[in-house]
């Protein structure tokens, strides 16, 4: 076997055995390193991998032109041939596969295999679980599908075009989820055919908005399987969802700016509203929007304890005061209520300083509403702002956070 003569490009290797059956497949994004780590420390190698080496009688390699269409490649001749060192080398039960399922409106996702749903499309099994996330991500960026149910709302990455919307056209949306399964097939050729001809097709009948869609996503197929070699660095290259954030932040900055002059940068945003329908169980709880990301550890709940009616104001400045107390807990740039005047006025200024910015948000009109120096402001942003979804997402998050926390109380309270 001539080492030096493997190609450097991404693809597959297939290792083969004296009878010449297929004993394991691997992908990789430089065959020749790949292929040559097996033989150049065997001593390095653990005892299933020593007992796969031994048994290598060829070596055959299939360059493609990204990491996207090696790893489909290595999928599918894994699922054929169940080659017997993909097992041993690698649990059956830590494959990860994509499922598509046969909904009107198909969810994508990944799952394992103790978790595949019954009545779906299964690409896989992959072997290499990041992998996966890192297509998923790339593929939704340009053919947005959805990986759950959605609410009636739009949420933060409909306008991002990440999220098809609540109430996407079930037609397009299934046209999408068919160029999707396309892709995960490794019919490559095939979607850019068809891209060509519905582009060819949407322009001749002057619907422009069909024809950008279909250059668009044209020119990202060409992009994912041609544009890049690995997926770590593609994930680096695309504005996902992370980058997706930063808009929002910087735009929400740029807004604050002229009415907070101190504030100089906004890492950390806290969120609190509160959950009491007139029941007799008031909570309240703070959503925290960190480092570019929603992030759910942080979440906070709060039993309200200094009122027994409903007093949303006072129930806020309750949960913000405990808040301010832990010193322990880092401090945010920012805090969002849920409401106007009434709630902001409880809370401010009695536990916020003039350097961090207070604002309400209400829910009615989503209307923007704060108080800079001696001033009350009142501001709708326009309904695309990258910076209200992101402020109505995180006060949703509030929300839903304290009503899962009453829900909680009661149902503690009817099993005791």
């Amino acid at each position: 076997m001539e080492l030096k003569n493997l190609p450097s490009s991404p693809g597959v290797y297939i290792y083969r055995d004296q009878n010449k059956k297929i004993i394991y497949v691997g992908k990789a994004i430089n065959l020749k390193n790949r292929v040559s780590q097996y033989f150049s420390r065997p001593d390095a190698l653990g005892l299933k991998t020593q007992a796969l080496v031994a048994q290598i009688a060829t070596i055959e390699t299939k360059t493609l032109g990204s990491e996207i269409e090696a790893l489909i490649l290595e999928s599918s001749l894994i699922k054929k041939h169940r080659p017997k060192y993909n097992s041993q080398l690698k649990d059956d039960k830590n494959y990860i596969y994509i499922c598509i399922t046969k909904d009107k409106l198909p969810f994508v996702f990944s799952a394992h295999l103790s978790k595949l749903p019954k009545n779906a499309y299964i690409y896989g099994p992959f072997p290499d679980a990041s992998a996966v996330k890192s297509i998923l991500k790339t593929i939704r960026r340009f053919f947005p599908f959805y990986s759950r149910p959605h609410s009636s709302q739009k949420c933060l990455y409909c306008h991002l075009r990440l999220c098809p919307g609540p109430h996407p056209n079930p037609k397009l949306y299934r046209q999408n989820i068919g160029k999707i399964k396309k892709i995960l097939s490794g019919s490559f050729k095939k979607l850019q055919t068809q891209l060509k001809r519905e582009l060819k097709i949407s322009s001749k009948n002057q619907d422009y908005e069909l024809a950008i869609l279909a250059r668009d996503q044209l020119l990202a197929l060409n992009y994912i399987i041609g544009g890049w070699k690995s997926l770590s660095s593609l994930l680096t290259s695309v504005n996902l969802q992370n980058d997706a954030n930063q808009i929002a932040v910087n735009e929400l900055l740029t807004f604050l700016k002229p009415y907070f002059p101190k504030l100089k940068k906004i890492n950390r945003i806290e969120a609190f509203d509160i959950s009491n329908s007139g029941s007799n169980y008031f909570t309240a709880a703070m959503s925290v929007f960190s480092q570019d990301k929603l992030d759910h550890s942080q979440y906070r709940q709060f039993k309200i304890y200094t009122k027994t009616t409903p007093d949303d104001p006072a129930m806020l400045a309750e949960a913000i005061s405990r808040r301010l107390k832990h010193s322990d807990w880092p401090l945010p740039d920012l805090i969002l209520l849920d409401g106007g005047k009434p709630q902001l006025s409880a809370c401010h200024p009695e536990f916020i300083s003039g350097s961090l910015p207070l604002l309400g948000l209400a829910k009615k009109e989503e209307t923007l509403i704060f108080k800079s120096a001696s001033s009350w402001h009142q501001v709708n942003l326009p309904s695309t702002s990258h910076a209200l979804l992101l402020l109505q997402n995180l006060r949703n998050e509030a929300h839903r956070f304290a009503n899962r926390y009453r829900q909680k109380l009661i149902q503690k309270n009817l099993t005791s």
